[in-house]
């Protein structure tokens, strides 16, 4: 039997951090679009099972058109059975509003839940506020094929929250796969001699927080076996590339080696470019020009100039200049060294004539 397993997916999020309001209105629906397009995908590859293992939803507010949308996906698609464990993000569970009308939609309640499909048992309850004793109560038939269904970081993504996993205590279950959300990003290891622990990260980034490859993880259940993969299935992804312009003091130099970066990178995609090492006083950057130049090229993107610049006193020591007494002057202040930089890239510009 083949099973999908998605979380993460924050429908209806608002995609303003990093983009204009006409794109962040796109993202948005290009969100619930790869998750209908990630149905259809099930449909037409026999995938009998989709666990959603929280956060479907980005907030308890979200358009009735959404909600609608999301009801007649899930009703159309009745050879597909949908399991859902709210998130974090889920305070008002929408989903429950649905499962009175829909007879492929189960969903896990506060404390252990199972749901039996052959051979295969899916069991699965919200951890919030109860991580430290839920895992007494799991009791699970070691003769069938078990998926444990948790959403929340494991221990060594957050030691301090009372809604951490314990990997350790779910050792021994006779857990086979245990499908987990919270995480945004694609991860799968070993649990014990019997089973695995993946979370199947987000299906969209949205953020540059979110970069790298974002899919789903496809299970194909045999009789006496299993595989995993993971599926990259995102419209679009997101790229943060480090650019070391240390050396560098030629702009058009900085553009080549940028552009040279980002040549394997799909069009479509989000690109945050990051900027850093050491620069010397005769370099002119231009970063509007490197922006525009990027934004002809990608959908998105965004520079992050978090390079230094290098003036060393002793190559001014002797710099009989008005720039030369002005540069000493400036090392010489009890200021911070970013403040340092800002005021001499001014006064330069200034004793310069270029506009400020």
């Amino acid at each position: 039997m083949k099973i999908i397993h998605t979380a993460d997916l924050h429908i209806d999020s608002k995609m303003q951090t990093n983009l204009p309001k006409e794109k962040a209105n796109q993202r948005k629906k290009e969100i619930l679009l790869t998750f209908e397009n990630m149905v259809e995908y099930a449909s037409a590859n026999d995938v009998k099972i989709i666990i959603i293992a929280g956060d479907m939803f980005d907030t308890s507010k979200i358009s009735v058109q959404t909600k609608n949308r999301i009801f007649n996906i899930f009703k159309s698609h009745n050879d597909i059975k949908f399991v859902y464990l709210a998130g974090n993000h889920d305070e008002k569970n929408i989903i429950d509003e649905f499962t009175g009308s829909l007879d492929n939609l189960f969903v896990f309640g506060d404390n252990w839940t199972k749901f039996s499909f052959g051979s295969i048992d899916i069991t699965g309850a919200r951890v919030e506020g109860k991580s430290k004793t839920i895992y007494d109560t799991l009791l699970l038939d070691k003769d069938k094929f078990n998926i444990v269904v948790l959403h929340g970081p494991i221990s060594k993504y957050n030691l301090k929250s009372d809604n951490v996993i314990n990997l350790t205590k779910l050792q021994n279950k006779n857990i086979d796969y245990l499908a987990l959300g919270h995480i945004h990003s694609y991860e799968a290891d070993k649990l014990d001699d019997r089973g695995t622990y993946a979370y199947s990260g987000c299906l969209e980034g949205r953020g540059f927080d979110e970069c790298g490859n974002k899919g789903f993880v496809l299970l194909d259940v045999k009789n006496d076996s299993y595989s995993y993969d993971f599926i990259q299935f995102a419209k679009r992804n997101l790229h943060e590339v480090e650019v070391d312009i240390t050396g560098r003091s030629d702009w058009f130099d900085i553009e080549n080696v940028v552009m040279k970066a980002v040549q394997n990178i799909n069009k479509e995609d989000l690109v945050k470019i990051v900027l850093v090492g050491k620069y010397t006083l005769e370099l002119s950057k231009q970063i509007e020009h490197l922006q525009a130049k990027l934004a002809a090229r990608f959908y998105c993107v965004k520079i992050k100039d978090e390079s230094v610049m290098k003036v060393d006193k002793n190559d001014y020591q002797y710099d009989v200049s008005l720039r030369g007494e002005f540069i000493r002057q400036v090392l010489a202040s009890d200021i911070s060294d970013k403040e340092k930089e800002d005021i001499i890239l001014l006064g330069v510009k200034a004793l310069g004539g270029e506009e400020l």
